[in-house]
């Protein structure tokens, strides 16, 4: 019988201890050198997202499902949710959000910016509010991506993670907390539930399942 390991070994903190990186330096780093939109192009271009939202324009949302063949159950929820019958798949899921950001920051990666990645704080791309959301992308160093991305397990990446979130809630307040009244007026559970309801028997139990539970995760609000 093999004895369990005594102690927990962490790659990030043995390669960082290495070479004598200090932890709150790093997680510092790493926030500064992401390009968040500026505020004032963020209200142009959130006010200009809201306004496709409700008056039955063009949105995108990233595919859902495998080879995204589920994303028309988006599209009719939306379409029950807030009458708008024009919401669109990205074409790469994430060709969008490449393009908002290039245009409310100026700088276009591989040309002006280099070796950062574009991401989305918050998630949430199924939401029609959120994928395209100015105050939901930012620029991102792939240096620092090991401790933001979802697969990341671990302490170093849930502390950094904790920073970056609430510096981020911070500098966009003002439109998390329009968000968050949005889905209690547009997207609240009794009006989402009552909509499940009426499709449950028309797709299969198992999908069924996993799109209520989905569903709920994606238009849910934003904890600050």
């Amino acid at each position: 019988m093999h004895n369990e390991p005594s102690t927990v070994k962490d790659s990030y903190q043995e390669f960082l201890s290495s070479f004598e990186i200090d932890k709150e330096a790093l997680y510092q780093w790493g926030i500064t050198a992401t390009i968040f939109p500026p505020v004032s192009a963020v209200a142009t271009a959130w006010n200009d997202l809201k306004s496709r939202v409700f008056t039955n324009q063009r949105v995108y949302i990233r595919g859902y499902g495998r080879d995204a063949h589920g994303t028309q159950l988006y599209k009719d929820l939306y379409m029950a949710l807030l009458n708008n019958s024009h919401i669109e798949k990205d074409p790469t899921n994430n060709a969008i959000p490449h393009r908002h950001i290039q245009q409310l920051t100026g700088l276009r990666r591989n040309a002006d910016v280099y070796n950062y990645q574009v991401s989305h704080i918050w998630g949430h791309t199924k939401n029609v509010f959120m994928f395209e959301a100015p105050w939901n992308i930012c620029y991102t160093p792939k240096l620092i991506d090991p401790f933001t991305g979802h697969e990341t397990k671990g302490v170093w990446p849930e502390e950094y993670q904790q920073l970056f979130i609430a510096y981020a809630s911070e500098k966009y307040k003002t439109f998390i907390d329009e968000y968050n009244q949005l889905m209690q007026e547009h997207c609240f559970a009794e009006k989402i539930d009552r909509y499940l309801q009426s499709i449950k028997h028309t797709i299969s139990d198992r999908t069924f399942v996993q799109f209520e539970k989905d569903v709920y995760s994606e238009l849910s609000p934003i904890d600050r």
